[in-house]
């Protein structure tokens, strides 16, 4: 019974997602994953927010993640991926070879970490490797992830801290809902709208969201979130 299944998993495309702000290159990689017989590109999005709406629409086995775009950025949505479409794996793909943004981009549950500079061939591999279940690291990373790794630490982070897990709790069941839907890349107006308050009564929420959390932006917040299970999806209470 097992034959036929291991047959259809190894002649059956990856369909794969493209998600980069820069058209050109968004296109070219499309262009060349096309050409590929066991890779089907079923969709392209310029930014983060658009990459979960191609998700939710086209189901792809491997999202292409750009770090770095326009729109919302690819940690933001890569965390909301993790949580909202676990059958669905994140390859990052990005010009960034700093050791924090790889760390950030495995905590929210990336798969994998190539580099734009990679040989081509080495981006398809990533891509099937990705999809096969292994965890990918571009080899342009290794030098700068070992120097990272090998310096002392600090006195702040040898320091104990709370768990996600116990932080997480400290917040309301509303500011969870706000959470949740800051990562789907709402704005302020488009919460309150979806939760029936004011824009005012959101910001406040934010505000008591990232003083728990002891974070400055939105997308620390976010990554924070993912790590500690925030973002599964769940009834919306007032």
């Amino acid at each position: 019974m097992q034959a036929p299944e291991v047959e259809k998993k190894a002649t059956t495309p990856v369909r794969v997602l493209v998600v980069d702000d820069h058209a050109l290159f968004r296109r070219g990689l499309v262009e060349v994953l096309s050409q590929e017989s066991n890779l089907a590109v079923v969709g392209e999005a310029a930014d983060g927010r658009e990459a979960i709406q191609k998700v939710a629409e086209f189901s792809p086995d491997v999202v292409c993640m750009d770090l770095n775009m326009k729109g919302q950025d690819g940690i933001t949505a890569t965390a909301y991926l993790t949580q909202g479409a676990p059958a669905t794996r994140v390859l990052i793909l990005t010009v960034s070879e700093e050791p924090a943004d790889l760390f950030n981009a495995l905590r929210v549950g990336a798969r994998g970490y190539v580099v734009k500079t990679s040989a081509t061939g080495e981006i398809i591999d990533a891509i099937r490797q990705v999809h096969q279940g292994w965890v990918v690291l571009s080899p342009a990373m290794a030098p700068r992830l070992m120097s990272d790794l090998t310096k002392p630490a600090t006195a702040a982070a040898a320091a104990p801290a709370p768990s996600d897990e116990e932080i997480a709790w400290q917040l309301t069941n509303r500011e969870h809902d706000v959470l949740r839907l800051v990562a789907r890349g709402m704005s302020n107006a488009e919460i309150a709208g979806s939760l029936f308050v004011s824009e005012n009564t959101v910001k406040t929420h934010i505000k008591n969201i990232l003083s728990k959390l002891q974070v400055k932006n939105r997308r620390q917040a976010l990554v924070y979130a993912a790590r500690a299970g925030i973002l599964r999806s769940g009834p919306e209470q007032a």
